[in-house]
């Protein structure tokens, strides 16, 4: 069974996020994550919501932690970010 991330953050603009977030799709997909679905919170526009599928968890979590994630968080205008890891049952 596959692995899932629920990603969240405040962003300083949903826009400029979602540009890079669109950039950073090659470096997620070479980390083994899957693009599942992305929101923007109605009550908090500059809110970004992620959901990915884990296809490869070591190279993932790698990737969560790496700089180049960083990078790609500081060019997007990420603050105040939350990673839940959801394991099936």
């Amino acid at each position: 069974m596959a692995t899932h991330v629920l990603w969240q953050a405040d962003v300083a603009d949903f826009d400029v996020w979602l540009k890079v977030f669109h950039e950073d799709k090659p470096a997620r997909k070479a980390a083994g994550i899957k693009d599942l679905h992305v929101w923007r919170d109605p009550d908090r526009a500059n809110h970004a919501i992620a959901m990915f599928e884990i296809t490869n968890l070591n190279k993932a979590s790698a990737f969560l932690k790496s700089e180049d994630l960083a990078m790609y968080h500081e060019r997007g205008g990420v603050a105040h970010v939350e990673v839940k890891l959801l394991e099936p049952v």
